[in-house]
């Protein structure tokens, strides 16, 4: 293997702490076997090499904004990196950007184009054609759930033997270290008896359910101690800070904006809720279950393949705050079976959904699409 010459290999990406598929797809990129792929980042943003593993190569697009003209001097700047680095597997991992790099490869002849799919983004008629007429040049489409899949197959009519599941995963070590859950309780205000529910999402829409969660801890304040971490930030926080506090809990939601200390945050929660109304498989809950959280997910998209009910996790209906409310209650009033759950999904998590069994699988997708192609 050492004496082939390498593979080179271009991931297009637009990195952000924020964007957990975006950062999931750069640490799989770092488990790739480095005596067989060279791998290239290309940053559609600049000021981003901050954030890639020390080994990959960033290329700068530099794009001013992701609109417009913008995109036709995108597909001239992608069309002569691909020859002049000999790009010879094109990964794209968002729907815009994608588009235009899959047409690049695509009259590059590059010989492997693959895109990657994290949700259920709603398909427009327009967007449907593009999915469908690029989908006959892209050589693989990698879903995060069978959910995704079955959704993209669905709507875009792709050939289902050129799609293919591969479930996100985490940095299992990297949750392994925290500080003292005391120490991190105690900073963040939450009171000695509070149980400390908590929910990981952009707040630029109510998608992820914080309506239902407030909710559904406004009927239960005057029975338990439960305090909320809300963990992330976007343009309607002030309104759901409003929310919280007309719902009866100000001091009692703790609006943290967006963390990168996610390991010490999961450290001093006492459950992990998802109330959404969509979702692929989200990076969020399965760092959740990986540091041994209880959790209570909707019964949408790719969730139920993660959380089995009343083994790993509790399910229920999306936008059903008296459900969320009910669970809630369980597992505040059952500890035991609260520690049961979040034991059992840690496991679950660290058998099925490492970052270590993420690179695996994308080195074995390189290698057998490599298999039939003539780099």
């Amino acid at each position: 293997m050492a004496s082939q010459a390498k593979i080179n290999v271009l991931f297009i990406i637009k990195p952000e702490r924020a964007a957990g598929a975006e950062m999931v797809l750069l640490e799989a990129a770092a488990c790739l076997n480095r005596e067989r792929f060279r791998v290239f980042a290309g940053l559609l943003t600049p000021d981003r090499e901050n954030l890639l593993p020390p080994h990959l190569t960033p290329i700068n697009f530099n794009l001013p904004g992701l609109n417009g003209w913008v995109w036709l001097r995108f597909l001239v700047h992608l069309g002569w990196v691909l020859f002049s680095y000999n790009i010879q597997i094109v990964h794209t991992n968002s729907y815009v950007p994608g588009n235009y790099a899959r047409l690049a490869a695509a009259l590059l002849r590059v010989p492997v184009i693959i895109d990657h799919w994290h949700g259920f983004t709603p398909f427009s008629p327009k967007r449907r054609l593009i999915c469908r007429l690029l989908g006959r040049v892209t050589d693989l489409s990698l879903a995060v759930s069978q959910g995704v899949k079955d959704y993209l197959l669905e709507q875009c009519r792709l050939d289902p033997t050129r799609v293919q599941v591969v479930h996100n995963g985490v940095d299992l070590e990297r949750l392994r270290r925290h500080r003292p859950r005391s120490e991190v309780r105690r900073e963040l205000g939450l009171g000695e008896a509070a149980q400390a529910v908590g929910l990981v999402g952009r707040l630029d829409h109510w998608g992820k359910g914080h309506k239902e969660l407030f909710a559904s801890l406004a009927n239960l304040k005057e029975r338990y101690p439960v305090e909320a971490l809300i963990i992330g930030g976007g343009r309607r926080e002030e309104e759901m800070r409003q929310l919280a506090a007309a719902s009866g809990l100000a001091g009692r939601v703790h609006f943290l904006g967006q963390r990168e200390d996610i390991p010490d945050l999961l450290a001093a929660l006492d459950i992990f809720v998802l109330p959404s109304q969509r979702e692929g498989v989200s990076l969020a809950l399965l760092e959740a279950m990986a540091a041994g959280l209880p959790v209570i997910v909707s019964r949408v998209g790719g969730l139920p393949e993660v959380v089995t009910d009343g083994e790993t996790g509790l399910l229920i209906p999306p936008q059903d705050p008296k459900a969320l409310a009910a669970a809630l209650a369980r597992l505040l009033a059952e500890p035991d079976f609260a520690r049961n759950l979040g034991e059992k999904a840690r496991r679950h998590a660290e058998a099925n959904y490492s970052l270590e069994r993420l690179g695996r699988e994308i080195n074995e997708i390189y290698e057998g699409l490599g298999g039939s192609r003539k780099f």
